[in-house]
């Protein structure tokens, strides 16, 4: 606890206040992050286009990227440690599984083919982009990707079923 609270710039007696363990915190925090993620998560409006819709997403991911970098970086060096694994795996999969419900339900409605494996493949290159602003780059050009990043997924999405 003493790594955690050091590198959060906390007291250990605040974070006991809250957290009785190292695993409840960090349940606390991907749970923390899941309610945020949701309300990324709720960007759509019916009347937009997909790529409306991708775009405000992107958008509000990366801003959400860049406003919690500190809290996200926290919350992945915990999800790293081997010890903790079983204890996130709950809480991680209650995140993963919102959000790809939620493009699958995207792109279904938008009529695109094989919706969840795109909608799959969408969000294993947000987290790439997010391991590479989070952990590997220290100038990661976030904002730069975006346009890439729509790029790729719009083609991905107009791709019929006997190109994907």
């Amino acid at each position: 606890m003493e790594q955690i609270t050091e590198q959060a710039g906390v007291s250990k007696g605040l974070v006991y206040n809250y957290y009785a363990s190292k695993e409840e915190l960090l349940v606390g925090l991907i749970e923390s992050a899941t309610t945020r993620m949701e309300s990324v998560a709720e960007s759509l409006t019916p009347s937009e286009t997909i790529e409306d819709s991708l775009s405000k997403f992107v958008d509000n991911y990366l801003s959400f990227l860049q406003s919690e970098r500190k809290f996200l970086k926290l919350q992945l060096s915990l999800m790293l440690m081997p010890e903790l694994r079983d204890v996130v795996h709950e809480a991680q999969e209650t995140r993963a599984t919102l959000l790809l419900s939620t493009i699958t339900g995207w792109l279904r409605d938008a009529g695109v083919d094989h919706p969840k494996g795109k909608a799959r493949l969408f969000l294993a290159m947000l987290d790439g982009v997010a391991l590479h602003y989070l952990c590997i780059y220290e100038q990661y050009p976030l904002r730069t990707m975006k346009s890439r990043l729509l790029q790729a997924v719009c083609d991905i999405c107009n791709q019929s079923e006997s190109n994907a």
